[in-house]
């Protein structure tokens, strides 16, 4: 696809709302509405789902948008969730507070990690990535005085202004933070820099020569990218209340990287269709043995060979049928 069918495309979603915009709506207001029908467990599964979202949507702006391939988000996702930790339990800050500071801490070293990816691109990019992840797993285990290394760390019930979140409040605040992520999103995505991401996509040399600074672009794409990750991390580490180094292994960014292709790579709703997939399928089909990981990966064969826009871009073919 040319670099001028993807602006036509961008600037056809920033001027209408359309089919996208009445099916993320209708979700919104089934998801606002679940913790009424919904189990203890059927609520966290939810919650889950929405926290994967959030990195999901990160990383699309980072992969489908600007092209780069990323192998380090399960890292970053770990640095948020150990930071949220560290700052709440240890230091005393407030919980959102703790999640804001995570975040932009995690954004810096997300955009550390760009400056390989000024000159890699594709398969070299993405095992500098891979590098880079393990090498932050390694320090998050290592760092017994801080982490506690092996022993992973409990934490204990979030509260914001002295108020305890159970299971409903953590899930209302990250479908809250899960709103702001899509809308943050949707103006990153349709606004200046989400047109240099595209231009740069497709060829970094026209980039130049239209005075587009690809090396900004990318820092910037890797910072938001690794900010969405963090905050879900410090979701995250308050739902299972308990985490470890082994649970953000390199085996976990490439379940993101999934989420991603199998939802629809630079689509916002494919950011929530592949996390809600990945997370709500396997529930579905626990009973069956091995069940799971072999719908996943047939799925991802299917998506990769009939449906290059992913599962998004089949709903809005049915929605627009309907």
């Amino acid at each position: 696809m040319s670099v001028a069918a993807d602006i036509t495309r961008a600037q056809r979603q920033a001027a209408s709302f359309g089919v996208s915009s009445v099916l993320l709506g209708l979700c919104f207001a089934a998801a606002c509405a679940a913790p009424f029908v919904l189990n203890g467990y059927g609520l966290y599964v939810l919650t889950l789902t929405g926290v994967f979202a959030l990195v999901a949507l990160g990383l699309n702006l980072l992969t489908g948008y600007a092209g780069q391939i990323s192998l380090c988000h399960a890292a970053f996702f770990g640095v948020g969730a150990y930071a949220t930790a560290i700052l709440t339990q240890k230091v005393g800050l407030p919980y959102l507070l703790s999640i804001l500071v995570g975040g932009l801490l995690t954004a810096c070293i997300g955009a550390v990690v760009a400056v390989p990816a000024m000159r890699l691109k594709s398969l070299y990019l993405a095992i500098a990535t891979l590098g880079f992840g393990v090498v932050l797993q390694k320090i998050i285990f290592e760092w017994r005085s801080l982490t506690n290394g092996g022993g992973g760390l409990a934490l204990s019930p979030p509260a914001i202004a002295g108020y305890e979140l159970g299971a409903t409040g953590l899930y209302y605040l990250t479908l809250a933070l899960v709103t702001l992520g899509i809308w943050g999103a949707w103006n990153v995505s349709r606004g200046r820099t989400g047109r240099a991401l595209l231009i740069i996509k497709e060829s970094e040399i026209a980039a130049g020569a239209l005075g587009i600074p690809a090396a900004r672009y990318k820092v910037i794409a890797f910072a938001i990218s690794a900010f969405y990750a963090a905050v879900a991390g410090g979701l995250f580490a308050y739902l299972v209340r308990y985490i470890h180094p082994e649970n953000f292994s390199v085996g976990l960014s490439i379940a993101f990287l999934s989420m991603v292709v199998i939802g629809g790579l630079g689509t916002i709703g494919g950011s929530i269709v592949g996390a809600a997939f990945y997370v709500i399928v396997p529930e579905l089909l626990r009973g069956i043995k091995d069940a799971p990981g072999l719908v996943f990966g047939l799925l991802l064969v299917i998506v990769m060979v009939l449906m290059p826009q992913g599962l998004w871009g089949l709903v809005r073919r049915l929605g627009r049928r309907a």
